[in-house]
């Protein structure tokens, strides 16, 4: 598994329909469905088309994407990356990580490594979306730089999110 950038812990690689039990367990955590929302993925075979229809073919059409985060030992931790959603007017900055994992600074180095590379993939100006009490999330955002520009109704399920964008 190549890694597509590295930082002094962590690897960032494209996902395989390898990494598909643990982006099942991923998008099944209860704080993922709280702060990000119910992807519909209940099984493996979820997991395998949504790790090819929203990571593969993001890379393939847009020339981004999502990212696996592993451990230099291989252990697949999260994720980070960024998606072009139609309901906002620039890419956004997303990550989630494994129950486990939270609170020992890989988002914050997994997003950083990143950014730093960001102008390879044509992208300028950059935004984020957090729930509104998704506190550790906002906090990860603004000490990565992002400033918050206001509330907005993005999701169909009408809930309110926080906006947050990192201009050069």
């Amino acid at each position: 598994m190549n890694a597509v950038f590295k930082t002094n812990r962590l690897l960032l690689r494209h996902a395989n329909e390898i990494d598909a039990a643990v982006l099942l367990k991923l998008v099944n955590q209860a704080s993922f469905i709280k702060h990000i929302g119910d992807k519909a993925i209940y099984t493996l075979d979820d997991a395998k088309s949504y790790i090819n229809q929203s990571f593969i073919a993001s890379h393939n059409y847009q020339g981004f994407g999502p990212y696996v985060i592993t451990l230099h030992n291989a252990e697949v931790i999260g994720v980070v990356g960024f998606y072009k959603r139609a309901a906002l007017q620039q890419p956004d900055l997303g990550f989630a990580l494994v129950s486990g994992f939270e609170k020992k600074g890989y988002v914050f180095e997994a997003a950083s490594a990143l950014l730093q590379h960001k102008h390879k993939f044509g992208i300028t100006k950059l935004c984020a979306i957090t729930s509104l009490d998704n506190r550790v999330s906002q906090n990860v955002l603004l000490k990565l730089g992002f400033k918050i520009e206001g509330k907005a109704v993005i999701n169909n399920d009408k809930t309110a999110m926080i906006i947050l964008s990192l201009n050069d």
